[in-house]
């Protein structure tokens, strides 16, 4: 299941609902044709990683098919380790390895345009606070030509520079693959949509972490 939407979101930024319908359907049947062997720890997690992934929707912190992808993984892996919240924390801790890796990625790409450029990074926003500005220094970037999937982080690019004001987390800003903007070289500050392979990568070493510590251990 991660294998196959890590790879249509690499491509197409987009998962088709239907396949973690069928492949969290497949784990209710096997749950129930295993049913002798399901403990309070299964269902108790299946249904607090079912709520998660319904109350992120509604509250819009995330989209339909994060929901979905919740509640699948909780079916399909709702116990590890007797471990009742395993698949919130394995999707909580991925995450934070993703957003560590793309802070990273963003600081070496400031620190190169300012080595190139010479000059002090964000100096057109002019109006905004320094704690914003290191803010945006460890999560937005100058939109690089190739970069197809991204986010833009000024709250209007028209504007005049001493107007400029930073914008973090708007899906209305999303750029895509059609818009002419994409094609341009504008100086325009985006923030990354990092592939979902990033982040099923850290699913992958936490899912096998006990293992490869039982290993060398």
């Amino acid at each position: 299941m991660l294998g196959i939407t890590g790879l249509l979101d690499f491509k197409t930024r987009r998962i088709p609902d239907i396949l973690w319908l069928v492949f969290g359907g497949i784990g209710t049947i096997l749950y129930i044709w295993d049913y002798h062997n399901m403990t309070s720890y299964h269902i108790i997690t299946i249904l607090t990683s079912g709520f998660v992934g319904v109350a992120i929707w509604r509250w819009k912190i995330a989209g339909l098919a994060d929901a979905f992808a919740i509640i699948a993984m909780a079916v399909i892996l709702p116990v590890h380790y007797e471990f009742v919240m395993m698949p919130i924390m394995t999707l909580v801790m991925a995450f934070f390895i993703m957003v560590i890796g793309m802070m990273f990625c963003n600081i070496s790409l400031n620190l190169t345009e300012m080595i190139r450029t010479k000059t002090w990074i964000f100096s057109e926003f002019k109006s905004e606070s320094r704690y914003k500005k290191t803010f945006a220094f460890l999560t937005i970037h100058r939109k690089r030509k190739h970069e197809k999937f991204v986010i833009s982080a000024e709250r209007n690019s028209e504007m005049e520079s001493d107007l400029k004001s930073f914008v973090f987390l708007s899906s209305r800003n999303k750029i895509t693959r059609d818009n002419q903007i994409i094609n341009s070289n504008n100086g325009l500050y985006v923030q990354n949509t990092p592939p979902l392979i990033i982040f099923l990568f850290g699913v992958t070493v936490l899912l096998l972490l006990p293992e490869i510590l039982e290993i060398i251990l």
